[in-house]
């Protein structure tokens, strides 16, 4: 069974727009805060629309995008609560990962797979601006491996060795 096969995107059409709206606040909390950043009331209303994103995706089951909003969450938190210097590289994939996102989801929403491993350098880009360890591609792959193997999968019977070299070779 693929991951694919479990996920609905039915879900993902009922609140793609209510995503995208809030991402938008989310962003231009940011320009604003970008601005001017004595007012950390806008870092928190852009932190707080990215929870709430985070929930949604959660709820209909896009894990690889919610873990990229966790993480851009956490950013706009460490510059909110100081232990992050802003810098304009800290505000730009910020950005990016506010602008990246809803064109990921359209792809959902129009029938594409859900292959949350392009977002992994966001995702690392992210964690890299608060110094965290970057994550590898088994972070957003994870397979069920005590699922059994169907019938049609079952080991080919033995070959003899020169025949194997020559089935090899071709």
């Amino acid at each position: 069974m693929k991951l694919q096969d479990g996920i609905d995107f039915t879900t993902l059409n009922w609140v793609k727009q209510e995503l995208d709206e809030t991402l938008k606040q989310a962003r231009q909390a940011l320009e604003a805060y970008v601005e001017d950043p004595a007012d950390s009331s806008l870092m928190r209303f852009c932190a707080t629309y990215l929870h709430q994103v985070q929930g949604t995706l959660r709820m209909v089951e896009l894990y690889g995008a919610a873990m990229v909003v966790e993480e851009m969450e956490r950013v706009a938190l460490a510059l909110l609560d100081g232990n992050l210097k802003p810098q304009d590289e800290t505000y730009a994939v910020l950005m990016r990962g506010i602008v990246q996102l809803p064109d990921y989801l359209e792809r959902l929403q129009s029938g594409h797979k859900d292959i949350p491993i392009v977002l992994l350098p966001l995702l690392n880009d992210l964690r890299a601006t608060r110094g965290e360890k970057l994550l590898t591609e088994s972070v957003l792959f994870s397979p069920d491996l005590s699922a059994q193997m169907p019938g049609s999968a079952d080991a080919p019977a033995a070959m003899p060795e020169m025949e194997l070299k020559s089935e090899a070779a071709r």
